[in-house]
């Protein structure tokens, strides 16, 4: 018997754990509503054809082979332009091209942490994040939201979990599960307090260009005047609505502050050869060219958060804050039997066909009845949902 690796167990990724249960429903006859992972391509919307079209060309007429380890110069310098028109000064050498957002994160933190090292996470947040942690033996050390309070963070809490062992402070800004913006005063504080502690931040901004209404400065920006080490970490995947693509990159602010690190991240990249050199053509025309289909996609998902919203109003048992970015709803259920979060995810996939995923797969407290709705779906597919969930919520009063 070949046994695998401890790292392997300590390996969870909740958005996809619950799968192999809505697969076995799917396996009995049943249907299944997938709202577990936010893949816009997966409820109809589509790519703009200016960036289809560039990794057309490039597969057709372009060179396609193993591209630099950090990237096509285009696609870095394209980066560059971007963030530097942003107000964060960059060169092309201080951005990697990465298979997604998720690789940055795993190439940043297997640089960084060694066994034992502690990196602070907001809870709720990305579960991608913990998992790396976790497989690398370093520790994820969760900074509670305050969903009393828009789930915005504490300053002072925050800073009262820094150790000795503390290497880096996570933002993930516009939130993701709870669709919450921080406030620019509340980022310069945060990149502060990091600075005083001599912290790397990561600012994760996948989301910052789906905001509803008022859209957060980078968090690099904001570090021009604050002498402290910024990682920017984006992505194509949901603003050009192309996830499968793994187009992503990291762009390094004050990078004098870290040369190692980032010398480091480079050694590491270069072991995998390259990210997906095709899809890193579209680059340039996605951060250069016509954002017109952005606006109608934002107007698109806005109309169905406000209908979740509206239909979560009318069903009593959940509740919910209005979301002001990307296209996920943290909802919290009134659960009468004290079920664990995740046992209240299963008893409703198995009762109502509906995939959700338990808040606390995103570290949040598994007793406080959380949960995440992707709400990417059209209205009629959401109306069908909120009324399962309604009957289902009335089986337990």
């Amino acid at each position: 018997m070949i046994s695998p690796s401890n790292r392997t167990v300590n390996f969870h990724y909740a958005i996809r754990n619950l799968v192999s249960a809505a697969e076995a429903l799917e396996r009995a006859g049943r249907r299944v509503i997938y709202l577990n992972i936010g893949d816009p391509q997966a409820y109809g919307f589509r790519p703009p054809a200016h960036i289809v079209e560039a990794v057309a060309h490039a597969l057709r007429d372009n060179f396609t082979g193993y591209a630099h380890s950090a990237g096509l110069p285009e696609a870095r310098t394209a980066v560059a332009t971007y963030a530097t028109s942003l107000g964060a000064a960059t060169k092309p050498t201080q951005v990697l091209l990465t298979s997604g957002a998720s690789e940055a994160a795993d190439l940043l933190l297997t640089a960084l942490v060694n066994e034992g090292d502690q990196v602070l996470l907001p809870a709720p947040g990305y579960p991608i994040y913990p998992a790396i942690l976790n497989k690398l033996g370093a520790v994820a050390s969760y900074y509670q939201l305050d969903s009393t309070n828009a789930w915005q963070p504490s300053i002072e809490a925050i800073g009262r979990l820094i150790t000795d062992r503390t290497r880096a402070l996570l933002l993930i800004n516009p939130n993701n599960p709870t669709g919450s913006i921080i406030p620019d005063r509340t980022t310069r504080q945060l990149l502060e307090l990091a600075a005083r502690n001599k912290l790397l931040v990561i600012a994760d901004e996948v989301y910052r260009d789906l905001c509803f209404e008022r859209q957060p400065t980078s968090a690099s920006v904001l570090a021009n005047e604050i002498d402290v080490p910024v990682i920017t970490l984006e992505s194509l995947s949901k603003t050009h609505l192309v996830p499968g693509w793994r187009v992503g990159w990291m762009r390094y602010t004050h990078e004098e502050l870290m040369p190692d690190l980032t010398h480091s991240i480079a050694r590491l990249a270069s072991g995998r050869l390259c990210s997906p050199t095709p899809t890193q053509y579209a680059v340039r025309p996605a951060l250069e060219g016509d954002k017109s289909f952005l606006v109608d996609f934002i107007r698109e998902i806005k109309k169905r958060r406000d209908f979740v919203v509206s239909s979560v109003k009318d069903i009593e048992g959940i509740s919910c804050d209005v979301p002001e970015a990307a296209f996920y709803v943290m909802l919290r259920a009134d659960d009468r039997l004290s079920r664990t979060d995740e046992t209240f995810v299963l008893n409703l996939l198995e009762q109502t066909g509906v995939l959700v995923v338990p808040g606390s797969g995103f570290g949040a407290d598994p007793r406080e009845g959380l949960f995440r709705l992707v709400y990417l779906a059209n209205e009629d597919v959401l109306g069908n949902v909120f009324e399962r969930i309604q009957d289902f919520l009335q089986t337990i009063v």
